[in-house]
């Protein structure tokens, strides 16, 4: 725990925070692997058209970035639920006592 004194109204609405955090998260990063998809077709196109190679190696590179940021706050986020379920059992096991 945090240190303060939480009621389970309190942490149940923090989970509900975090839950919706991560739906958030992930969108995110749904959102920037269509991205990458994207390039990637674009990528077959131009060795099909002969075209130039790596045109799009900078945009590609600053998703590829934002991809792993991404996925370092989902899991994040994801630990940070791990603890506030703990936390709920913890509570409810001193509330069955």
């Amino acid at each position: 725990m945090t240190g303060r004194s939480r009621d389970i109204q309190t942490l149940l609405e923090e989970r509900l925070s975090q839950i919706q955090a991560i739906s958030a998260a992930n969108s995110e990063h749904m959102r920037l692997n269509q991205i990458a998809s994207g390039m990637m077709i674009l990528d077959q196109k131009d060795e099909i058209d002969g075209a130039e190679p790596d045109l799009r190696s900078p945009e590609r590179d600053a998703n590829a970035a934002a991809l792993e940021r991404c996925m370092t706050r989902i899991e994040t986020l994801e630990r940070g639920l791990a603890q506030l379920d703990r936390d709920i059992e913890a509570f409810r096991k001193r509330d069955d006592e």
